[in-house]
């Protein structure tokens, strides 16, 4: 959301609120664990939940740092500064068949194919069973 706000300006209004209200609410759940510190999941509520882990961080940290959007500068272009150069002709090059097969295939492959195919197949239903 916060992305948008670099590439759609006249979002801004509406979604720096939800961003604001969001970040506030993670702080607010980041205040457990022994440290004191360790973020949950549930964001609705002001007291830890929990719950803890690196993917609770991040979102907390994602959802906190998203509300820096405006310090930042928007993706760049060949106009506004990227130094990315590109090729016209690529892809067009003489390469061999895309999926062309290295050697001819025998009945030995097939069946070496088919017997593996079966194995997986029984695995697969006996697991399922």
């Amino acid at each position: 959301m916060a992305a948008s706000i670099k590439v759609a300006p006249w979002l801004e209004p509406s979604i720096r609120p939800y961003l604001v209200t969001s970040a506030e609410a993670a702080a607010a759940q980041c205040n457990g664990g022994s440290d004191g510190v360790t973020c949950g999941t549930k964001w609705t509520t002001s007291t830890w939940d929990g719950t803890y882990g690196v993917g609770q961080q991040m979102c907390a940290l994602e959802v906190i740092q998203s509300n820096l959007i405006d310090n930042v500068i928007g993706p760049l272009s060949n106009t506004t500064g990227g130094t990315s150069q590109g090729d016209a002709s690529a892809g067009t090059g003489g390469d061999s068949k895309v999926g062309a097969p290295s050697s001819t295939i025998t009945t030995g492959d097939k069946a070496g194919a088919g017997i593996i195919t079966a194995l997986i197949l029984i695995g697969l239903l006996g697991g399922a069973w």
